[in-house]
């Protein structure tokens, strides 16, 4: 049978991540809510797949009914909370027997009516959690991802033949408006497919990814999400190194002319150079120890590509690189406030012995 008689059942996951501070006391968050859970992965009973340096936080949030394509769709609200000041915000569009045809129609369009419900629900929730959040963010630099969760097809269709029955790349790539990706661009998306068994399936891609998964777990998802949490921070972190490093390159070149009678201005900079250099000197380790592999190489596959896919290892190798040139400037300005300190000590020196000369002329006369 083709792709246009399959229904599918399952959900589709809109994620919203958002850097809302320094970090989050999740302690403190616990006692704010009502409901929440600890954040685990683990697809074997008795086998922990990851380990959680601090495990993110997941509420409950208040579900709500949006109309989509005409037609009106229970949404089902939750939250994550990161110990490093991430919240995500997950609104889950369930769909039953949905013919193949709406299914895409609906992914291609779900992002744009749900951004006023997500901003709302972020201006809440960071209302309602207060001083849990130490140092709100405000520039509001945020990540966005989607993954279409199938439990089921009917009629019952293998995972493997799933990629040839459904055209998975165009649904990964393909939005309202542009033009169809090529041949090549979906085999391209389709290269980062993985199968544990017959019977499931996990395709990804920049900014979304297919599930199928029989068995409802909800382990691909969370995986997906924290891989997108930890390139949110990455971004956040480099755009703090840029912004730190262009104030003081400016004030290094207007205010700053060098000058023995301004070393109070450079032991400022200094200072504030070496204090960029130590807040986030092994930031991207806090980050890549926050989630450890620990058995299960299936899910450690899948968390690879999606890092690889994100180009996770890029944005350390960039904000690394900044720092290194953080503490250059640091090195310069050190060395510079020694100089004029050299300087000032000749200067004084020179006053010296000039009074003392003086002075033995004055007592000759």
């Amino acid at each position: 049978m083709g792709a246009g008689g399959l229904k599918i059942s399952g959900s589709i996951l809109v994620y919203r991540l958002y850097d809302v501070a320094w970090d989050i006391d999740l302690k403190k968050v616990e006692e704010r809510v009502r409901e929440f859970r600890r954040q685990s992965i683990d697809r074997k009973r008795f086998s922990k797949a990851f380990e959680f340096a601090n495990p993110p936080l997941s509420l409950k949030l208040k579900s709500f009914e949006k109309t989509l394509r005409g037609e009106p769709y229970l949404i089902n609200a939750y939250a994550k909370a990161y110990d490093y000041g991430v919240l995500t915000i997950i609104f889950e569009i369930p769909v039953k027997e949905m013919e193949i045809a709406g299914f895409e129609a609906l992914a291609r369009i779900i992002d744009e009516p749900l951004q006023m419900d997500f901003q709302q629900e972020r201006d809440r929730l960071v209302r309602d959690l207060g001083d849990a959040l130490h140092q709100i963010n405000q520039q509001k630099i945020e990540e966005d991802y989607t993954v279409y969760c199938v439990r089921q097809v009917d009629p019952a269709t293998p995972a493997n033949d799933l990629v040839r029955t459904l055209d998975i790349g165009c649904l990964l790539l393909y939005e309202e408006g542009e033009t169809p990706p090529s041949r090549a661009t979906t085999e391209e998306v389709l290269s980062f497919s993985f199968s544990y068994s017959d019977n499931d399936l996990v395709v990804l891609s920049w900014d979304k990814a297919f599930v199928f998964e029989p068995g409802g777990s909800m382990d691909i998802p969370d995986l997906l999400e924290f891989a997108n949490a930890q390139l949110l921070e990455l971004r956040v972190y480099d755009d703090l190194v840029d912004r730190e490093l262009d104030s003081i390159n400016e004030r290094i070149i207007t205010e700053v002319p060098p000058s023995i009678w301004k070393i109070k201005r450079y032991e400022k900079l200094a200072a504030r150079a070496m204090r960029t250099v130590m807040d986030l000197t092994g930031i991207t380790e806090k980050i890549d120890n926050s989630l450890k592999v620990t058995e299960d190489v299936y899910y450690a596959r899948i968390y690879a590509s999606a890092l690889s896919l994100f180009k996770v290892k890029e944005w350390e190798t960039s904000i690394e690189r900044k720092i290194t040139i953080a503490s250059r400037v640091y090195d310069m300005l050190y060395r510079e406030i020694a100089n004029k300190r050299t300087e000032l000590l000749e200067i004084i020196i020179i006053a010296l012995i000039a009074v003392e000369i003086l002075l033995f002329l004055m007592i000759k006369v």
